[in-house]
């Protein structure tokens, strides 16, 4: 478990850019911070990295939420339910992107038998043909939307290791993260920047 503090210097960024991010996803605000909590934060910071736009995140976020929830796949165990299963290894055929969380069925799939629930732990059925025609229309809004973050990582990635070679000829010397916290504005403390320039 990590503080803010170390939560932000594990990811290079300001504690600002942290509670920015928790606000906008709507990640709770702990006291200390688990490894999936981390790793979900890292795949933000990695695919804004990578060009994807914030606005494209918090809107696929939402439909991956609402598929946990239709899928009825929210074990609501703890508080950081819906980031816990980051921690665990990735398989992008039957995980989702950014919860990670087991879909109980290969993504790629076309069919999905109506009126199944997909939790292991809950004998629940869908409510009805309504809930069944919901999951299938969010899968493949899902679908449709993977699509396009993979296939603008991807062009987007040959640009980044285009530019990291270039980054080369500069001369530049390669110098490790401190850690170290420097607001633009001169401030010392993180939370007293207003985020603006940082």
């Amino acid at each position: 478990m990590k503080s803010m503090k170390n939560l932000a210097e594990g990811l290079g960024r300001p504690m600002v850019w942290v509670v920015g991010v928790q606000k906008r996803f709507g990640l709770p605000v702990l006291e200390s911070y688990s490894e999936g909590y981390e790793s979900f934060l890292r795949k933000i910071l990695h695919l804004r990295v990578l060009g994807m736009s914030e606005e494209t995140l918090r809107e696929f976020w939402a439909i991956e939420r609402k598929l946990i929830e239709v899928l009825h796949l929210d074990p609501q165990t703890s508080r950081t339910w819906m980031v816990d299963a980051c921690a665990y290894p990735s398989d992008p055929d039957r995980r989702l992107l950014l919860s990670n969380i087991d879909l109980g069925f290969p993504l790629p799939a076309t069919d999905l038998q109506i009126g199944l629930n997909f939790a292991a732990s809950s004998p629940e059925l869908f409510a009805g043909r309504d809930m069944g025609e919901d999951a299938l229309r969010l899968i493949s809004d899902y679908r449709t939307r993977l699509t396009g973050i993979r296939s603008s990582v991807a062009s987007e990635s040959r640009i980044l290791r285009k530019a990291l070679r270039w980054e080369k000829s500069l001369g530049l010397a390669q110098t490790p993260f401190t850690g170290k916290y420097e607001c633009p504005e001169g401030k010392m403390n993180p939370m007293d920047c207003s985020g603006e320039s940082c």
